[in-house]
Order: structure tokens, then sequence, then C-alpha cells
């Protein structure tokens, strides 16, 4: 057993369900620029790993000065929010020195506006307007904290810059935390990587953790790190940080929650379901598979991908236990079926269509794409699949589509994509996004995770697609789309124009009985190879028969009346699926030429 795509990374992912009102342990504050925005995820990370309100006033382009104006003119912080914020976290990290003493003032009242437009200045008024703001909060009727002895504690942590690049104000905050006896999250130190240890390809280390570069001291380092809570780097920082703020506050305990990420696989696959944690890193999971008892341990990736060799039919991973260092016995939830399936079934018909090429075809297109949040270029992709060969006693029937790439219209970030799924049974040739079908029922939805990139991703559609089966549907034609999400990537997946062999299809978990003869009830269906026939007894009245690959395209379809023998066109030997249809039979069975 192996953890794919595995990376050393930290932490929380479950999240509040939207639109419900959240009950809080505690409450953070954060002041920052571009290195702290919600679009990095690490602050984020760290508040659900606490329970906390995550209160993020960082602001790309900002420095330490702009958030010393902000409470210079008193609108960083209302008095409801200083009331209930828990810590205050400064992440500025321009690389200057925030120690010096220079021009510095023995209260913060002493300050005039220019005086706090440096950075020494700035960190000196910041620090101490936040301890008087708290202490004056015993004077306010409206405060927990009235006519208490000291007013409300102020904890104000602070950071290093994410790696060791920047000197001089590495060096600096560290004399500041040692001022002031703040808590101070040593980045640097702990990131795994250090300037003066080059890659092998000669080049910093912090480059392949970054989205750009920036030159310090004429060397070219990473500058911002990848954005997204799935990326490796913001789980690093996130878990560094999680760990200087447990020595101040408890973290929510450890628990782990499975789901398939393979809902279904063919013959030959690998399987993989997915694990989400909450609690601090590293975690320790004990599941079956198969009622065999697994134990990993050191997981760092939150959600993590694991693979199992999956059995011949289904494989059941079920959770046993989870642990971390906070958390001996925490609570596990979840299971994941896998099934394997033996029949895989083409598309007929796919394309995309786009919000701002309205009356542009994709039809020819080698791949789909897939987008939401905005107004003028989103993306839907529509594939229809053929019902003939499909049991109407299959277990579990997917639709899946390989993923292989995810454009970001700015920062590149790992991001979770929600991707709804809803069907119809009309037939299409071509389509717009003018002339887009909206006769569409909801089926589902799969959150497409960053890591599941350059892989399958799928949907469950068995009930809608046994209903439609059962109703004698003869076509399948599904939607994807983007359900409502603040991720902004452009999803692509291979098309059935794709030169790439990895192209979509539905996946059918049991299929009617194979070989020369089968039967069902009454009715008896077998090859006469040597002359080319087929053999149907126990028919009654007229029914179409039509025979198709195994891959779902049609070869012939004929109308027999009652019992007889059917001449068969030239044909591959090899297996194939015969479909028989009328008001009262939908039987399909495989034949062997």
């Amino acid at each position: 057993m192996n953890i794919r795509k595995s990376i050393l990374a930290g932490l929380v992912s479950l999240m509040a369900f939207a639109g419900e009102a959240q009950s809080y342990d505690h409450h953070f504050l954060l002041a920052g620029a571009s290195f702290a925005v919600p679009e990095n995820g690490w602050f984020e990370l760290v508040c659900e790993a606490f329970n906390a309100e995550p209160l993020n006033k960082a602001v790309s382009g900002d420095a330490i000065k702009h958030t010393a104006s902000d409470m210079y003119y008193d609108r960083f912080y209302t008095t409801e929010e200083l009331d209930r914020v828990d810590a205050f976290i400064i992440m500025h990290v321009h690389n200057q020195d925030v120690a010096s003493t220079n021009g510095i003032k023995e209260n913060y009242e002493d300050y005039t506006y220019d005086e706090i437009q440096q950075y020494n200045t700035a960190y000196d008024y910041v620090i101490k307007r936040y301890k008087a703001d708290c202490y004056n909060l015993k004077f306010n009727p409206e405060s927990r904290y009235y006519q208490t002895e000291n007013g409300k504690p102020a904890t104000i942590i602070l950071c290093t810059h994410w790696h060791d690049s920047r000197i001089s104000y590495n060096q600096a905050i560290r004399t500041l935390a040692e001022r002031w006896q703040l808590p101070l999250i040593k980045l640097d130190d702990n990131i795994g990587f250090t300037r003066k240890v080059l890659d092998e390809d000669g080049r910093q280390p912090s480059l392949k953790y970054a989205a750009d570069t920036e030159k310090i001291y004429d060397i070219t380092f990473g500058w911002h790190p990848l954005r997204g809570k799935e990326q490796y780097i913001q789980q690093k920082i996130a878990q560094i940080a999680m760990e200087e703020l447990s020595n101040l506050f408890t973290p929510v305990p450890a628990s782990a929650t499975i789901e398939e990420n393979s809902r279904a696989i063919a013959p030959g696959e690998p399987a993989y379901f997915t694990c989400r944690f909450t609690g601090i890193a590293p975690w320790n999971l004990t599941y079956t598979v198969n009622g065999e008892e697994i134990q990993l341990n050191d997981i760092t990736e939150n959600p993590t991908i694991i693979e199992v060799t999956p059995a011949a039919d289904k494989t059941t991973v079920v959770p046993v236990a989870v642990s971390n260092s906070t958390t001996e016995n925490g609570t596990v939830s979840g299971e994941a079926e896998i099934f394997t399936c033996q029949q895989a079934i083409a598309p007929t018909f796919d394309t995309y269509v786009h919000q701002a090429n309205k009356t542009t075809a994709y039809t020819d297109a080698d791949h789909l794409e897939i987008k939401g949040n905005t107004d003028t270029h989103t993306r839907e992709s529509f594939l229809s699949f053929p019902t003939a060969g499909i049991s109407p006693d299959a277990e579990r029937i997917v639709l899946r589509a390989y993923y292989y790439d995810c454009v970001y219209p700015s920062w590149p970030r790992k991001e979770t994509h929600p991707v709804e799924i809803a069907g119809n049974t009309q037939t299409y040739t071509t389509m717009t996004w003018d002339t887009k079908p909206t006769d569409f029922t909801p089926i589902g939805k799969s959150l497409v995770l960053g890591n599941d990139l350059n892989s399958y991703v799928d949907w469950d559609v068995t009930d809608w697609v046994k209903s439609q089966v059962a109703a004698g549907e003869s076509t399948l034609t599904f939607r994807l789309s983007m359900g409502e999400t603040d991720a902004t990537g452009l999803l692509y997946l291979y098309s059935m124009e794709s030169d790439d062999t990895r192209k979509p299809q539905l996946l059918v978990s049991s299929q009617a009985s194979s070989g020369i003869e089968a039967t069902e009830s009454q009715l008896h269906i077998y090859t006469r190879p040597a002359e080319k026939s087929i053999v149907v007894k126990g028919l009654d009245g007229s029914c179409r028969i039509t025979c198709y690959t195994l891959c779902g395209q049609p070869v012939f379809s004929r109308q027999i009346e009652g019992d007889g023998s059917l001449e068969l066109p030239d044909m591959t030997p090899g297996v194939y699926l015969l479909n028989l249809h009328n008001e009262t039979l939908h039987y399909t069975c495989k034949i062997i030429l």
C-alpha cells in the first residue's frame, strides 16, 4: 500500500457548511500582504485546525506601515472584533531592519502619522497600539473585559519570512520577538530547505515552491509561494504555525473521514480512496481493505489519497482508528466502496460550450472544459452514451474522464472544484452556448481535488442511469458544470476526439451473462458461427435486436418477428453485446462469434 503523490504537507480541510452559522472556539486576526491573503490558504488551514474564526485583514501590496496607518485612523479592526480576537498574527516580512530603535517613541500616542511610515517605527506602533487597545477594553462597558484589572490579554504572534532568503528581516524579527517576549513562528528554520544548500540543478530550493522570483543579494529566490490549501508549501507553512499556536491554544481533536476517490475502475487498474483529517498533522490512520487491517503513520498531506490493491469485483475500505499528537483515539467515519467494472462504454458525442464564444461549436475539440466563478467565461461540457449493454442490475455506474490540466486566471494554485453532473435522454450532434439545452435533471456532484490532477475523476450516476434503462431510453446525455465555489480554475479533460487513450467512459460494474448461449426465463439466444446467424427462441411478438461492440458502438440493428434466426453481417470474430428491446422486454447478453 502506498500514498499516491505523497509529499510532506500539513493539515486540515474539513470546512463549515456554507450558509450555516458556526460556533468558534477561538478568533485569530491576521495582518499581512500577498503572502497572507486568503488565496494562499495557510492561515485558513490554521484556523480550521483550532476551530478559529479567520479574521484575515491581509492586503496584497501592503506593508507594515499600512497596518499602522489603519490602526492610527481606527479602521483596522472594530471594537467588537478587538473584543473577540484571541491572537493577533503579523506577517509583514519585507527585507528590512524592523528592530532598529531609530525614531522609536516611548508610547504609541507620541507618534505622528508621518513617523510611522518607516518599517521599524510602524512595527513598534502596531505592537504598542494593539497592547494599549486591549488594555483599554477594561474601560468599555460593552466589552467582556469591562472593569477587569488589566483588560484583555494582548497575544501578538510574529512570523519570519517563509524561507531564509530575507536575512535582514529574519534576524530583525527575532530581535523584535525577544525584545517584546512575543511568540515567533519560525518558518525559515522549519520549512524543510535552506538557501545554503542548492538543489541538484544548482538552483535555490525555494524556486520549486514559488509562483515567481525575486533577487536578493543578486541571488534568485522563490518569491510568492504557490497558492491553494492543497499546495504542499501552504500546508507546510500552516503546520509550522500550528505547532507554535498549539503552545497557546488547544486544537480540535483528530478525526478521519474516508470516501471513494475511485468509485469504479477497469480491470488491472489501481484503486484509490480519499481521507480527510481534522486536527494537527501528522496523523496515524488504521483502516481495513476487505477485512484486512492496514496502518499508515505520519501522514501529513490533507486530504490524502491512498492507493489500495483492488479485489476482483468490489473493494471495501473502512476506517478503524486515527490519532495524532493531541488525540489518542479520534473519531472515524465514512467508507469507500470501489467497484471493478468489466464494461466500459464509449461516448457517441461530446463537446463543451464557452460563454464568451456564444455561437462557437467545439464538437471536434480534443478536450472538454469546465469553469465557473465568472460572468463571462463559464464553460460546461456535455457527453452522450448509448444505453445498450447496461444491465438494469448493475451495482455501480460511473461516468469518468481524465483530468489532465488546470489553468488559473492569475496566480497558479491548487483548489477543490465542485463539479456537478446532470442528465437527460436527448440526442445531440452539435451545440453552442446559445443553443445548449437546459432540460437536465440534477444527479450529483464530485469534488475535484487539486491532487486529482493527472488522474481520472468520476461521477456516480448509478440510480439515474438504471431508471432510464428501465424506462427504455436509448441515449444518456450528461452535463458537467461547476457548482457554487470561489475556486477559479479552468479544468481540462480529454474528450473522445483526443489522441490520448484515456478518453471518457461510462463504467458499468456488472453485465448480463456471457457465453454462446444466454437465457432469461423462456428466452434463449445462441449463435451459429458457421452459418453466420443468431437464433432467438421464446420471443413474444416483435422485437428490435441491436448489436454493439463492448465499447458501446453499434454494429447493426434489425427487427425480428417472434422466434427465428437472424443473418449476421460480416463481423470480426470476438465478443459482442446483443440488446433485445420491445414494450415488455429489455434484455442484454454477450454473444461470441
